[in-house]
């Protein structure tokens, strides 16, 4: 038996192996020490020697599952729990409702991860304001600061373990999701080598693979040439999209610095009309919601919705569930409490007008949970001051006005 006041299917299923940053984690929320990094932190020598258990049975991560599985609140989780005691609602929280819902058997705790989330590379032309250098080369040449990228030999070791893993842990798994994050993925030739190496993994004829692909969207055609051609040669593979966004115009390109919107705005057309042609290639939307971008989601529902119209997509779509918490200034839980109306609008809208969703009641839950964060948000002057501070840092750093896009800006740092 797990208690359910703990229980986490993340912990359990999830594994985020960054290669730049030679560091392995479960779920994108853990907040580990200091200390706990440099244990999770791997070099050549380390996986030779250790190989598939230090990054799929790491003694902090048996430790977690321990805790969680007992009814301990483990520190690691402390995101989910402050989120959970302000609001009864977390990413634990829904993740796992969502995987109640599937009916899914109780886990073991030497039960395998089924999402394995690479993180191939820092090289990135976008400095998203809630990002940083160590995942964006944009962010660290504004910073005058250099974070190593990728090393081959680091790369060409997780894919020998990978492999291992997936032909000896995972031969009977119904279900795998493999997620390939940047960094911009499209700006290493690391991503197209690792779908070369899942081309030529045995996959037997009852499992469904899906790789999950996050980008922002800001490459030339040629880029995507050479991935279309990869989907054609693997047509068994499912490639879900993950396209990053959430507003649109100059809005968009205030949050994610670096973006064009209309170079954007073109590559969502190439790949709608994509997608339209090959039945393994799935359009989704990455929607980082923050506290600049959610007042105003609506309008980026309006485009997307648009979008589909024109090209009379009847596909279904994805929109993955995300929001961020951290920084603190750029968190749902900034907004004023007269926003959970804007929310509402929202629910609204894609409750009503946008018909060919993906699980579409997950992400209203999602919304749902927004609106409750805002609604319940203790805002203190100390977070109002250390939000006007980092803002106009970044203001005087872009020579931008955030004020002249957003207006609701003032509420955020008054």
């Amino acid at each position: 038996m797990y208690n359910k006041d703990t229980m986490c299917y993340k912990t359990w299923n999830d594994i985020i192996i960054s290669l730049p940053k030679k560091t392995v984690s479960w779920c994108c929320k853990t907040d580990l020490t200091e200390q706990q990094t440099k244990e999770t932190t791997f070099d050549l020598d380390i996986l030779d020697t250790q190989g598939i258990d230090f990054l799929f049975n790491h003694p902090i991560l048996q430790k977690r599952k321990n805790d969680l599985a007992t009814g301990v609140r483990c520190p690691d989780c402390h995101v989910c729990w402050d989120s959970e005691d302000r609001t009864g609602v977390s990413h634990r929280t829904l993740y796992t409702k969502n995987e109640e819902s599937k009916n899914t058997a109780p886990f073991a705790i030497d039960t395998p991860a089924t999402f394995i989330e690479l993180e191939l590379t820092n090289k990135c032309n976008q400095a998203c304001v809630y990002c940083g250098p160590q995942l964006s080369s944009r962010w660290q040449k504004e910073l005058k600061q250099r974070h190593p990228d990728t090393e081959d030999e680091i790369f060409h070791k997780v894919m020998e373990l990978f492999t291992e893993y997936f032909n000896t842990k995972l031969t009977d798994a119904p279900y795998i999701n493999i997620s390939l994050l940047g960094g911009e993925p499209f700006f290493t030739d690391h991503m197209y080598i690792f779908l070369e190496y899942l081309s030529k993994l045995h996959v037997n004829s009852e499992q469904e693979i899906t790789v999950t692909i996050t980008t922002g969207m800001s490459f030339p055609k040629q880029k995507l040439d050479k991935f279309i051609k990869l989907i054609e040669r693997t047509p068994n593979v499912i490639y879900i999209m993950q396209l990053s966004g959430e507003a649109i115009g100059r809005k968009t390109e205030l949050i994610r610095w670096g973006l064009d919107f209309e170079n954007w705005n073109i590559n969502l057309d190439m790949f709608l009309t994509e997608a339209k042609r090959l039945d393994n290639l799935v359009i989704g939307f990455g929607c980082a919601h923050n506290s600049l971008s959610l007042p105003y989601f609506k309008e980026f529902l309006m485009y997307i919705n648009n979008k589909l119209i024109e090209h009379e997509y009847k596909s279904d779509v994805w929109f993955h569930v995300n929001y961020i918490e951290d920084p603190v200034h750029l968190s749902i839980s900034m907004l004023d409490k007269h926003h959970a109306d804007a929310v509402t609008e929202q629910i609204e809208y894609m409750k009503n007008e946008m018909i060919n969703l993906y699980q579409k009641d997950e992400y209203i839950t999602m919304l749902k949970s927004l609106r409750k964060q805002i609604l319940n948000a203790n805002v203190t002057p100390e977070m109002k001051q250390n939000a006007s501070e980092q803002f106009k840092m970044l203001e005087d750093r872009r020579k931008v006005s955030y004020k002249s896009q957003f207006p609701h800006f003032d509420e955020l740092i008054m």
